[in-house]
């Protein structure tokens, strides 16, 4: 499985696809992943995220991604949903880091 592509996401989210669009998400989706990776450990790669929780954390890339779209500064927060997510994905790749699974 891969990371959710921003036509993926556009689409998710009935938003109208066009060059910009698809540009602004990408960029969403990479900044959603780096907070997300950063919000687990300094090392954990998408790759590693993946391997383990493809499913999890592609729902809180896409989470958090469409809460960056209409929401650029994050004034709310994360929203408790997203924070469950990073939660869950903390601990089963703080598992997987650390050799205690």
């Amino acid at each position: 499985m891969a990371l959710i592509t921003a036509q993926e996401l556009l689409d998710e989210n009935h938003i109208d696809s066009n060059y910009d669009e698809i540009a602004t998400m990408n960029r969403l989706i990479h900044d959603a992943s780096a907070l997300i990776r950063g919000s687990i450990s300094d090392s954990v790669t998408d790759e590693q995220i993946m391997d383990n929780l493809p499913d999890q954390y592609n729902r809180a890339v896409s989470a958090l991604a469409t809460r960056l779209y209409f929401s650029r500064d994050l004034s709310e927060g994360y929203g408790i949903g997203i924070q469950i997510m990073i939660n869950q994905i903390r601990a089963r790749m703080w598992e997987v880091l650390n050799g205690t699974t």
